[in-house]
């Protein structure tokens, strides 16, 4: 039995009459919808009218019937109109360190295109958001493109400037400039490669372009650990001007002469998602496509 049979069988019932329900109520044949109450009947193994020749009427089980059939009916029409006037959820990834300077904006855009709608952040890395992407649990995310995954869309926002992390006791924290040269046989904490991939990638090319020997000496799960390590083993690190607010006591940040590109900020997107926030993700992008290519730092001192 499915969900048509029992809107056939209340149209039936109401009207008094298989051809009359069939021709104002249900636009179909009255073969097809006889054939669909017999199905029914059927089904449920009990006679649920007398057809008789003045017309078709209600035995006693289909009273019974009928009466249920009204409140199953009732509840999916709850349903439906309480899923429908229910407020769009938009499930927003994010770099963390970037919410203060991404989320007020996003809220205006967001507010202005439906005062119910609401957001829900997730916070994680470039990797683990381009997953909830794919797995729609995520419906747009501020990260870096990846190369290895054609399908996730990806537009331009911003950049991220890189600074020199650094512990106040090193050496370098005393020179009043750094330059790529200085960092040559010096202590270097890494981000580990699955975790920053786009940060280790622009490093690396950097790197080679200046001709420069840099082998991690260590290597962090992440940024909170890459400032728990500098400041242990009085080392360095290369890392997003933005991550300085999360700056430990004893780490300090300055800026590097001629020091890596800025690293590009995606929206990312999965186009094929079918989530009911899709308009809403539509007109986020189409709204901050506007004014994109401008950069978020955090100046270093």
């Amino acid at each position: 039995m499915e969900l048509r049979h029992i809107r056939y069988f209340v149209a039936v019932a109401d009207s008094g009459s298989v051809s009359g329900a069939a021709r104002s109520q249900l636009h179909t044949s009255q073969p097809s919808l006889s054939r669909q109450l017999l199905d029914l009947e059927e089904g449920l193994g009990v006679k649920l009218f007398d057809r008789k020749s003045r017309g078709i009427y209600l035995t006693d089980a289909g009273f019974i019937f009928l009466e249920h059939c009204r409140q199953i009916l009732k509840q999916v029409d709850d349903a439906v109109a309480a899923t429908q006037s229910a407020p769009a959820i938009l499930r927003v990834g994010i770099l963390p360190g970037l919410e203060d300077t991404v989320l007020p904006r996003l809220n205006r855009i967001v507010a202005q295109y439906s005062s119910g709608a609401k957001m829900r952040i997730t916070g994680a890395s470039s990797p683990r958001l381009i997953d909830g992407l794919r797995a729609g649990t995520i419906d747009i995310a501020f990260l870096r493109q990846d190369e290895d995954a054609p399908d996730i869309h990806f537009d331009l926002t911003g950049h991220n400037e890189i600074a020199l992390f650094l512990s106040a006791g090193h050496p370098l924290a005393r020179q009043a400039e750094i330059g790529y040269t200085d960092l040559v046989r010096q202590t270097y904490v890494s981000v580990a490669r699955q975790s920053a991939p786009a940060l280790w990638r622009t490093i690396e090319t950097w790197a080679q372009r200046k001709n420069l020997s840099l082998e991690p000496t260590h290597e962090a799960g992440n940024t909170a650990s890459a400032f728990s390590l500098i400041r242990a083993v009085n080392g360095f690190s290369l890392l997003p001007t933005f991550t300085s607010q999360f700056l430990l006591p004893g780490v300090l940040v300055r800026q590097l002469a001629d020091g890596p590109a800025a690293l590009p900020l995606m929206i990312g997107h999965r186009p094929k998602s079918h989530s009911r926030a899709s308009a809403l993700v539509s007109i986020v992008r189409a709204r901050w496509g506007r004014d994109t290519h401008h950069t978020i730092a955090v100046r270093a001192n």
